[in-house]
C-alpha cells in the first residue's frame, strides 16, 4: 500500500487527539499544548513528505468504494502544497502559544486549535462538495471559539459576528449544493465538473450564485467579509495569526474550486449563463474587497485593526489573480496566498509578543521600537516591505506575476489593475509610517524588551522564509505554477486523475 494511501491521516489524526486532550489535561494543562505541537508537527512532516516526494496526484479511496460512488480524498499539486503551509503555519503558531496561551481553558483551546487545522486540512484534500461542507463547519466552529478565548470582552462580540455572518455564508452553500444535487445526482466533485453541461443553465447559475456568496464569507470578499476586522482585533494574536495564515487558505482554495473546477464549462474557467458571468462577479468583488480594505486600514490608529483591514486587501488581491483566468494570474493568486500566510501570521505574531510587553496597540506605541527590540522592529520591516512587494521580499513575485497577468489579459483588466495599483499606493503608505515610527530618532526610556525563545523562534523563521523566498522564488514558485495547472486544466489537471474513465459532457 502506498504511503499516499495513508493522506486521511492528516485529518484523522488531529481529530483524534482533539478527542484525547482532555485525557491528557487531566495529568497537566501545559501537557495539553505539548500534545498538540508535536500532533500538527506529524502533520508538518508527513505533508512535506507528500510534496518533497512528487509522486501525487493521488486519489485516496475512502471505504473501498470507487470515485463517484465513494467518497474520496484527492492530493493533487494544489492539495498537496497548500495543506503543507496549512501544517508548517499551524506548527509555528503551535510553538508561539507554547509561550502565549496562559490563561483560560488551556485544554479547550488546545481541542479546538487541533479541530481547526483538522478542518482546514480538510477542505484542501476532500473531493466531495459535501464533505467540503462538513470540513467548513469543523473549521468554523473552531474558529468562533478560538477568537471568543482570552480575557479581552471585545473577543465575544467579534467571534459572535464572525458566527453570524459564517453561519449564513454555511446555509447559503449548502443550499447551492442541493441544487447542484437535485441537477446531477452526485456529490463527488470530479464528476459534477464532467457533467456540468447537463445541466439546466437558470437553475445552475443560482445555484453558482449561492455557492459563490457562501464561500465568498470564508474567502473575505466583499461584501460578505464584515466580520474580519473586529474579530481579528479581538482574538488573541495567536488566533488572528491561524485565522489570517490558516483559515484564508482554505477558504479562498474552497471558493475557486467550485468556481472553477466545478462550474466551470468546457473546460473553461470564465464561465457564462446567459448574460450572467460569475467569474467577472468575483473579480468585481475582489476589486472592491482591495479598495476598500486598504482605505480602511490607511485610516486605523490601532496597528492590530489596521493588519485586519491589510488582510481583507490581501484576500481581495489573491482573487483577483485566480479571477484572471489564465495560468499566470493563478499561479500569481496562489503565491501571493502564501506570502500572504507567511507575512502577516508573522506580522500578528510580532503584535502579541509587543501587546504581552505593555507596549500597547496603537501607532504612536511603535515610536522607537527598535531601541527596545532591534529583532521585533527588523522582523516587522520585512512583513511590512514584503506585503508591500518591495523586491527581494516574497511579496515582490507574486505581485509581479498578477500584475503581468492582468496586462496579458488586457480589457477592463487593465482598469482594474489600475485600481490594485492606486490600493497598493495607499498600503504603501500606512506600512512606512509605523516603520518609519519604529526606526525614529526619539529617545525611549521603557527597558528593552526580551522576547522568549517559544515565541522567537516562529517570529524569526517566517521572517528568514520571506527573504529566502524573495532572493530565491523558484522553490515556492514551481510549486504554484503546478498548482495553477491543476485549476486551470479542469479535466486534465483534476477530472481525469480522479475517475480516469470519465467523459466531460
Amino acid at each position: 500500500m502506498s504511503i499516499f494511501n495513508n493522506a486521511a491521516l492528516l485529518i484523522g489524526v488531529p481529530l483524534l487527539f482533539a478527542f484525547s486532550i482532555p485525557l491528557f489535561g487531566l495529568i497537566s494543562k501545559q501537557l495539553t499544548k505539548w500534545v498538540t505541537l508535536f500532533v500538527i508537527g506529524f502533520n508538518a512532516t508527513f505533508s512535506l513528505y507528500i510534496l518533497l516526494a512528487h509522486k501525487y496526484p493521488a486519489v485516496v479511496v475512502m471505504g473501498n468504494w470507487v470515485p463517484p460512488f465513494g467518497e474520496n480524498l484527492y492530493i493533487g499539486p494544489v492539495a498537496a502544497f497548500l495543506v503543507s503551509v496549512i501544517s508548517i503555519i499551524g506548527l509555528l503558531i503551535a510553538i508561539y502559544n507554547l509561550w502565549a496561551i496562559k490563561l483560560g481553558d488551556v485544554t479547550r483551546f488546545s481541542v479546538l486549535f487541533l479541530m481547526f487545522t483538522a478542518g482546514a486540512s480538510g477542505i484542501v484534500l476532500t473531493g466531495d462538495i459535501f464533505n467540503l461542507f462538513i470540513f467548513m463547519e469543523i473549521t468554523g466552529i473552531s474558529s468562533y471559539a478560538l477568537a471568543a478565548y482570552g480575557p479581552r470582552r471585545r473577543a465575544l462580540g467579534g467571534a459572535f459576528k464572525f458566527l453570524v455572518v459564517s453561519s449564513i455564508g454555511s446555509t447559503l452553500y449548502l443550499l447551492g449544493v442541493t441544487l447542484i444535487y437535485t441537477q446531477l445526482g452526485t456529490l463527488n466533485i470530479a464528476e459534477i465538473a464532467a457533467r456540468i453541461n447537463q445541466t439546466t443553465p437558470g437553475l445552475l447559475t443560482f445555484a453558482g450564485i449561492l455557492l459563490i456568496s457562501g464561500l465568498a464569507v470564508e474567502a473575505e470578499l466583499f461584501p460578505f467579509n464584515g466580520w474580519v476586522p473586529d474579530t481579528y482585533t479581538g482574538a488573541v494574536s495567536g488566533v488572528s495569526a491561524s485565522l489570517s495564515g490558516i483559515a484564508a487558505i482554505s477558504g479562498v482554495y474552497a471558493l475557486f474550486r467550485i468556481a472553477m473546477t466545478v462550474l466551470g464549462r468546457d473546460g473553461a474557467y470564465v464561465f457564462t449563463y446567459g448574460k450572467l458571468d460569475l467569474m467577472t462577479v468575483i473579480a468585481i468583488l475582489a476589486t472592491t474587497t482591495v479598495i476598500i480594505g486598504e482605505l480602511s486600514a490607511l485610516s486605523q490608529k490601532n496597528v492590530k485593526k489596521m493588519l485586519a483591514y491589510s488582510s481583507m486587501a490581501q484576500m481581495g488581491l489573491v482573487a483577483v489573480g485566480f479571477s484572471i483566468g489564465s495560468k499566470l494570474g493563478v499561479y500569481g493568486g496562489i503565491f501571493q496566498l502564501v506570502n500572504h500566510s507567511i507575512a502577516k501570521s508573522m506580522l500578528f505574531l510580532i503584535i502579541g509578543v509587543l501587546a504581552a510587553a505593555g507596549l500597547g496597540e496603537k501607532v504612536e506605541n511603535f515610536r522607537g521600537l527598535w531601541r527596545r527590540s532591534p529583532f521585533l522592529s527588523l522582523a516587522f520591516t520585512i512583513g511590512a516591505f514584503s506585503m508591500l512587494g518591495f523586491p527581494l521580499f516574497a511579496g515582490f513575485w507574486s505581485k509581479f506575476a498578477i500584475v503581468g497577468a492582468s496586462i496579458q489579459r488586457g480589457g477592463w483588466y487593465d482598469f482594474v489593475i489600475g485600481l490594485v495599483l492606486f490600493a497598493s499606493i495607499v498600503e504603501a503608505f500606512y506600512y512606512l509610517r509605523i516603520v518609519t515610527y519604529i526606526f525614529s530618532s526619539t529617545e525611549v526610556k521603557a527597558p528593552k524588551i526580551k522576547v522568549s525563545l517559544s515565541p522567537a523562534i516562529p517570529i524569526f523563521v517566517l521572517a528568514v522564509a520571506i527573504i529566502a523566498i524573495g532572493v530565491y522564488p523558484n522553490f515556492i514558485g514551481n510549486f504554484s505554477m503546478q498548482s495553477a495547472g491543476e485549476f486551470t486544466h479542469k479535466m486534465t489537471g483534476y477530472v481525469l486523475n480522479v475517475i480516469p474513465t470519465i467523459v466531460a459532457h
